[in-house]
Formats: C-alpha cells, sequence, structure tokens
C-alpha cells in the first residue's frame, strides 16, 4: 500500500522534527502514541519502530480508519512583500526566481470553504503571468 508507506514517511519525519506524540486515523491503535524525548534516542527509535510496525499490521481496515483529504490553504502565503509572503502577486517566489505556485497553498490563510473556483482563478492568474515572461533560449 502506497498509503501505509506515506504514513511511515510522515511517522519519521514528525519524529524527527521532535514530536512529542504521534497519532493515526486508525482507530484501534487509540489514538496519540506518546514518544521517549529526544535526549533518549536508543527509546525513541524502538518507539518511533513499534509505532511503524502496528500502522503496517493494522492496515486500513473497513469502517475502522478514517481517511480524510484537505486542501492546504495559505502554506505559501501570497503578500505584497517578503515580509508579508512567500510569493508576490504574480505568484513567483521572493526567494526563487522563476519559481511559481499556482495553489491554494497561496492563499493568505484557509477560506473555510472548498477552495476549487479560488484555486482555478488564482492558477489562471499565475499562467497568465508566466505567459507575460520573455521565453528563456534553449541552450
Amino acid at each position: 500500500f502506497r498509503s501505509l508507506d506515506g504514513m511511515e514517511k510522515a511517522i519519521r519525519v514528525a519524529a524527527a522534527a521532535g514530536a512529542e506524540a504521534i497519532g493515526t486515523t486508525q482507530w484501534s491503535l487509540g489514538g496519540m502514541r506518546q514518544l521517549p524525548p529526544t535526549a533518549m534516542p536508543e527509546a525513541r527509535a524502538k518507539a518511533v519502530e513499534d509505532l511503524i510496525a502496528d500502522v503496517r499490521k493494522t492496515g486500513f481496515p473497513l469502517h475502522r480508519c478514517t481517511l480524510v483529504s484537505a486542501h492546504q490553504m495559505g502554506t505559501c502565503r501570497m503578500g505584497s512583500t517578503r515580509d508579508t509572503g512567500v510569493v508576490d502577486g504574480n505568484g513567483q517566489s521572493w526567494e526563487v526566481s522563476g519559481l511559481f505556485v499556482a495553489d491554494a497553498s497561496s492563499f493568505p490563510t484557509s477560506s473555510g470553504t472548498n477552495p476549487m473556483v479560488t484555486t482555478l482563478a488564482i492558477a489562471h492568474h499565475v499562467a497568465n503571468q508566466i505567459k507575460k515572461l520573455p521565453r528563456q533560449s534553449k541552450l
């Protein structure tokens, strides 16, 4: 299952970032699992491996695991200056020239509703800004 591979990677990332507890939506695992502190690397590594083993063993049993999807909004905020956003009003990164963001992550915050139409409008706007750029010659 690719979903299980993704869950394993997410658990490893959260643990490496210093998470104190990690949980999944697999009901039989009982919610959040506390991890030993980062000052105890062996115990922490064992707890992470035990959690991953339990996640893989449990899998995604029908009606016993909640699977959801969300629209990530505001994680790459559009702003009028580099202090107020990650990308400018054209969707181009303030930090990396030629890198554009054309999705809901450029929202200033979560809209609280389905962002489909607004996301399409942003993508259309950013695409038009990219079209206006001078073409680069092929090397």
